[in-house]
Protein backbone atom coordinates (compact mmCIF):
# COMPACT_ATOMS: atom_id res chain seq x y z
CA UNK A 1 0.00 0.00 0.00
CA UNK A 2 1.39 3.57 -0.50
CA UNK A 3 -0.02 7.20 -0.08
CA UNK A 4 0.25 9.64 -2.85
CA UNK A 5 -0.14 13.14 -2.86
CA UNK A 6 -1.23 15.00 -5.70
CA UNK A 7 -1.23 19.22 -5.62
CA UNK A 8 -3.37 20.50 -8.56
CA UNK A 9 -3.74 23.95 -9.59
CA UNK A 10 -6.76 25.25 -10.33
CA UNK A 11 -7.74 27.92 -12.75
CA UNK A 12 -10.83 29.95 -13.59
CA UNK A 13 -14.20 28.20 -13.27
CA UNK A 14 -13.04 25.38 -11.12
CA UNK A 15 -10.76 24.06 -14.01
CA UNK A 16 -7.50 22.23 -12.95
CA UNK A 17 -4.72 22.98 -14.90
CA UNK A 18 -2.82 20.84 -14.06
CA UNK A 19 -1.31 17.88 -11.22
CA UNK A 20 2.32 17.99 -9.62
CA UNK A 21 4.08 15.32 -7.23
CA UNK A 22 6.55 18.38 -6.13
CA UNK A 23 4.72 21.13 -3.65
CA UNK A 24 7.72 23.48 -4.78
CA UNK A 25 6.30 23.06 -9.13
CA UNK A 26 2.81 23.21 -7.88
CA UNK A 27 3.39 26.85 -6.28
CA UNK A 28 5.20 27.68 -9.20
CA UNK A 29 2.63 26.97 -11.83
CA UNK A 30 0.00 28.74 -9.36
CA UNK A 31 1.82 31.43 -9.58
CA UNK A 32 2.92 31.29 -13.16
CA UNK A 33 -1.02 31.29 -13.74
CA UNK A 34 -1.68 33.80 -11.27
CA UNK A 35 0.09 36.24 -13.55
CA UNK A 36 -1.25 35.04 -16.40
CA UNK A 37 -4.78 35.99 -15.26
CA UNK A 38 -3.39 39.40 -14.28
CA UNK A 39 -2.03 40.25 -17.46
CA UNK A 40 -5.05 38.76 -19.55
CA UNK A 41 -7.24 41.17 -17.34
CA UNK A 42 -5.38 44.00 -18.13
CA UNK A 43 -5.95 43.47 -21.79
CA UNK A 44 -9.41 42.41 -21.46
CA UNK A 45 -9.79 46.05 -20.03
CA UNK A 46 -9.03 47.42 -22.83
CA UNK A 47 -11.42 45.62 -25.31
CA UNK A 48 -9.48 42.44 -26.31
CA UNK A 49 -11.35 39.20 -26.17
CA UNK A 50 -10.88 36.75 -22.88
CA UNK A 51 -9.42 33.84 -25.60
CA UNK A 52 -7.12 36.26 -26.99
CA UNK A 53 -6.21 38.14 -24.23
CA UNK A 54 -5.20 35.26 -22.53
CA UNK A 55 -3.09 33.97 -25.98
CA UNK A 56 -1.54 36.70 -25.69
CA UNK A 57 -0.60 36.20 -21.99
CA UNK A 58 0.87 32.78 -22.16
CA UNK A 59 3.21 33.83 -25.01
CA UNK A 60 4.38 37.17 -22.93
CA UNK A 61 5.32 34.20 -20.03
CA UNK A 62 6.91 31.95 -22.43
CA UNK A 63 10.39 30.89 -21.68
CA UNK A 64 12.12 32.18 -24.70
CA UNK A 65 10.07 35.47 -24.40
CA UNK A 66 9.86 36.59 -20.90
CA UNK A 67 13.49 37.85 -20.55
CA UNK A 68 13.29 39.95 -23.50
CA UNK A 69 10.25 41.63 -22.72
CA UNK A 70 11.36 42.50 -19.35
CA UNK A 71 14.85 43.76 -20.05
CA UNK A 72 12.74 45.81 -22.60
CA UNK A 73 10.39 46.88 -19.82
CA UNK A 74 13.45 47.75 -17.04
CA UNK A 75 14.85 50.27 -19.46
CA UNK A 76 11.15 52.17 -19.82
CA UNK A 77 11.55 55.23 -17.07
CA UNK A 78 8.48 57.04 -15.94
CA UNK A 79 7.10 59.68 -17.83
CA UNK A 80 7.76 63.42 -15.84
CA UNK A 81 4.31 64.82 -13.96
CA UNK A 82 2.36 67.39 -15.66
CA UNK A 83 3.56 69.86 -12.81
CA UNK A 84 6.92 68.72 -13.41
CA UNK A 85 7.35 69.17 -17.36
CA UNK A 86 5.75 72.36 -17.07
CA UNK A 87 8.59 75.17 -15.42
CA UNK A 88 7.27 78.59 -15.39
CA UNK A 89 9.74 81.45 -15.21
CA UNK A 90 8.55 83.97 -12.77
CA UNK A 91 11.41 86.32 -13.18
Amino acid sequence: MAIRTVHQVIGKNEQVIGEYMDLKLAKEMDNRTDVLYYLADLMEAQGVDEQLAEKIAEQILADDQRGEILNRLKSVKDLPSRAAAITVDTE
